[in-house]
This record gives C-alpha cells, structure tokens and sequence, in this order.
C-alpha cells in the first residue's frame, strides 16, 4: 500500500514540476519537450497526447522532446519505433527476509550480467544521430558579423563618455516659421540661391551664441573655459557614420557663405575628404532631422561642446486667430541639450529666448 501510494505522489509531482506547459491530466511533458512546446506554440498537447505511448511508473502518459521533434517535422515519425519498443526496466525484486540466527544463508543464486550491446547503447538516437543535436527550433534566427570600421569604434567611445560624464539636461522650444519661410523664398528668388531652411537655422544659433556668449564655453577640470569666436559644428551623415564640419565664425558671415560651406563640406564629408581641423573645435552643434519628418528628438552632447540643438521637422498647427475662429501657421520644435555644469536651467533659457526670436523676426540675425 505505501509503495502505491509513493508511485501516486511521485507520479502527480511529475506532472506539476515538470510540465512547461499546461498539460491534460493524466499526461506528463517532459522538460525538454515543454520548453519546445513553448518556443512553438502552434503544436496541439492534445495531438501529442494520443500519439504517445511511454508511460510514468504512475501511468501516466508522457510526452517527451522526441515526440515533439517528429511533430515539428524534424525527426519522421517511424524512427521513433525503436525508441517506444524500450520498456522501462522491471522494478528489483524485494530483498529476501533476514535469515533466523542460528540457521545458515541460503545461497542465492546469481545471474551474470547481460552484455551491452550496441543497440543497447544506441537507444537514445535518432537515424543514428542523438536527438540532442538534432534540436533545431523554427523560430531560429542567423546573423552576420560586419567588422567596425575605424571611424564608427571613435564615435561609440565619444558618445559613451558623452552620457557617462557629461550631466544632460534638455529644452524644448516651439517656434513659428512662417516668417523665416516667406523671407527665405523671397531671398532666393532674388539672388537665384537654394539657401536651405538649415542654413537660417545655423546663422540663427550662432546669433544666439553670440548675444548669450556666457553659454558660449566648455567645461575642464580646472576651469570654465570661454571661447573668443562662434564656430557652430553641424552634423553631416556619410557611410562611415556621423561627422560634424566646422563654419568657422558663422555669426560674422553672409547667409549665403555660410550655405555655400555648409553645401561643400557636407558634399567633402560623404567623400571622406574633409581635413581633421574642418570637423573639430566646434562651440556648439546642430543636428538637423526635419528633412526626415522627425518631428521632436534629442542629441547628445559632443564633448567638450556645452550645447547642441536638435531641430525637427516643420509642421503645420491650428491656433486661435486674432478675430476668432482658427488659422494655420508652420512651427517647429528645437530641443536644447546642455551640460548642466556650464549652462544651467536659467541660462539655457535666455539661449532658447534668444534662439526662438531670431528664427520668427530672422531680420534680427542679420543685424
């Protein structure tokens, strides 16, 4: 009786700590078999169920990893014979009762050892090859190694040491371009140019850099360092990754030189032609992603630069009118990234003020 009933607790153990999945009572999966099971869950356990014949010392049914390949088409279903044919080995049969004292042992009789034979050895195989190793999920996945070229190694250190040591703090500002967009079409009309919306938005930081020249500095360990002149890096893409060309006192230049160098060093950069003191030595940054309809993100800081403006795209808005009802004008949306141990919340704000006039009065950028 405790025997019968040691096999009943065992046997409903099994089918509560082994099963991976749920199971019908009275059938037990295998752990192999449930975290199959789990990677394809198109396979029915009810399907399994009444294909498998091997049974728990309880009788229970149980569903094991090669049931569940022969179901995936992995493994064909009469390989499998030989693997149901093997019968669990017979229970020992019970120890002899102790001998009375005084009486002698009786002898008993001892079998040698059945030999093992490759057959034997081999009944964990499929087709001659272990069901371990043929264990191919469908839902595998390849990939491809592509080595890093020199260029991409330099811009992931520079950006982990950018978010690891720089203090990151952002702005978000909305400015209507209605203004800006009807000046730089009646600009390019008259000069016969294709002055971008990009270059406005350089001459506009670089004015703001100027008439907020206290945001116009970097960080060192032993000092907050100013710089004389507004250079202002913008981001340019090249098969390589990103690099960042220089316009070297962008607020004391014409917009129209500032867009023809802007246009040549961009064109340079996708070359791998730009000399390395034509993409260092920036005081600020501007990434521009409006092209791509991206409507607001935020960049990170290139050291040792303090700031760098992210720009979106131009989108149309409704807005109250001045007599009721609605009308539509252009915005934009600039997100100001800063290291907060130069330009703080305040004075990110005065550069942010400063920026949002120049881009909606622009005749202010060229006075």
């Amino acid at each position: 009786v405790k025997v019968m009933w040691r096999k009943k607790v065992v046997g409903h153990l099994q089918c509560r700590l082994f099963s991976a999945v749920a199971a019908p009572p009275g059938v037990v999966i295998s752990p192999a078999a449930g975290f199959l099971l789990k990677n394809n869950p198109s396979l029915s356990v009810n399907d399994l169920s009444s294909k498998a014949t091997s049974r728990s010392p309880a009788g229970h049914l149980i569903i094991t990893k090669a049931d569940v390949l022969a179901a995936l088409g992995l493994v064909p279903y009469s390989s499998l014979a030989h693997l149901r044919s093997v019968q669990p080995a017979a229970a020992a049969p019970p120890p002899p009762p102790p001998p009375i004292q005084g009486s002698p042992s009786p002898q008993v009789p001892t079998k040698p050892a059945p030999a093992v034979t490759a057959e034997a050895k081999d009944t964990r195989t499929v087709d001659s090859t272990p069901v371990r190793r043929s264990l191919v999920f469908k839902t595998h996945r390849t990939h491809e190694d592509v080595p890093v070229s020199q260029m991409r190694k330099i811009i992931a250190k520079r950006l982990l040491e950018s978010k690891l040591n720089l203090p990151h703090s952002y702005m978000t500002v909305e400015v209507e371009m209605d203004s800006l967009l009807d000046l730089r079409k009646k600009f390019n009309e008259k000069n016969g140019s294709k002055v971008s919306v990009n270059d406005f938005v350089i001459k506009a930081v670089a004015s703001a850099l100027r008439s907020v020249p206290e945001a116009n500095a970097y960080w060192t360990e032993d000092s907050i360092k100013f710089n004389q002149s507004v250079d202002v890096s913008f981001a340019a893409a090249t098969p390589a990754g990103l690099i960042t060309p220089v316009i070297r006192d962008a607020d004391k230049k014409p917009i129209l030189k500032v867009s023809a160098e802007a246009k040549d060093m961009a064109t340079r950069a996708r070359s791998n032609k730009l000399m390395p003191e034509e993409f260092t030595g920036g005081c600020t940054s501007v990434s521009n992603l409006g092209m791509y309809d991206i409507t607001e993100f935020i960049a990170v800081l290139n050291p040792p630069q303090s700031t760098i403006f992210a720009i979106g795209s131009t989108t149309p808005k409704l807005v109250p009118a001045e007599k009721g009802g609605l009308k539509t004008k252009n915005v934009m949306k600039v997100s100001l990234t800063h290291d907060g141990r130069v330009v703080d919340g305040a004075l990110a704000e005065r550069l942010c003020s400063v920026f949002k006039e120049a881009i909606e009065s622009p005749a202010m950028m060229f006075m």
